[in-house]
């Protein structure tokens, strides 16, 4: 089960640029880029996660007959949960995962032209169910609350789902979805843990908001060289 794939897949599904939308006003422009967002080290520690790569995607599309470049970036964590050890038999898998992905906002006048930052967090969330079979995720809210990455209030939303594995088959997940703006880039934050017995739900809940709090964004930030994923369409 790739759950880079899943992070990924919510944040640039479908980046789509339009002719209809963008005919004559990218007619000087040949790429456009989001920059990189991690979790700071501080949260990262607090909420026992680790750093697993970065992953530039890459997508082409023609407007108005030309080729426009659109780079975006997707930044993995995952956790170890010992409370989860024999299920997988000898396999210790990566139980808690979080990804925080952006994408170039383009703005012209007062419009801005993502078409993912008007997309509902069901709507992405049903967008990595059509790709991926190994998770069957419900497109129904179960649970909202706030977040503060950057000091800005956001929503988070609770979808309940399951996930495949081939040791045990079956684990229900719950799936947390934010989306915000931070300086000109449009970011999906997807946190995705096991909902069994013997974890505490409350507890996972908490560390992926201390990670969602822990979010930054800009330039200049230190982060390892991930992996790279060219994606042409």
């Amino acid at each position: 089960m790739d759950r880079r794939a899943f992070v990924a897949a919510a944040a640039v599904s479908g980046l789509g640029l339009s002719a209809g939308c963008l005919g004559g006003m990218l007619e000087d422009v040949t790429s456009v880029s989001a920059t990189p967002a991690i979790v700071s080290s501080t949260a990262l520690e607090t909420a026992d996660y680790e750093y697993r790569g970065t992953r530039e995607v890459i997508e082409t599309e023609t407007v108005a007959g030309r080729p426009i470049e659109a780079t975006n970036y997707a930044s993995e964590y995952t956790r170890t949960i010992d409370a989860l050890a024999g299920l997988f038999g000898d396999e210790t898998p990566a139980a808690g995962v979080f990804g925080v992905a952006t994408t170039p906002q383009i703005g012209f006048l007062d419009t801005q032209l993502n078409p993912i930052s008007d997309m509902s967090n069901a709507e992405l969330v049903g967008r990595v169910q059509n790709k991926y079979d190994e998770f069957t995720i419900d497109d129904r809210v179960v649970e909202r609350r706030t977040a503060e990455p950057f000091g800005q209030p956001v929503t988070v939303e609770t979808f309940p789902g399951t996930a495949t594995h081939a040791s045990i088959g079956e684990v229900d997940i719950f799936v947390d979805v934010t989306q915000l703006t931070s300086e000109g880039d449009h970011l999906v934050l997807v946190g995705i843990a096991p909902d069994i017995q013997r974890l505490q739900r409350e507890d996972e809940v908490g560390r992926i908001d201390t990670l969602i709090d822990g979010v930054e964004h800009g330039d200049g930030l230190d982060r390892e060289a991930g992996d790279a994923e060219l994606v042409e369409e």
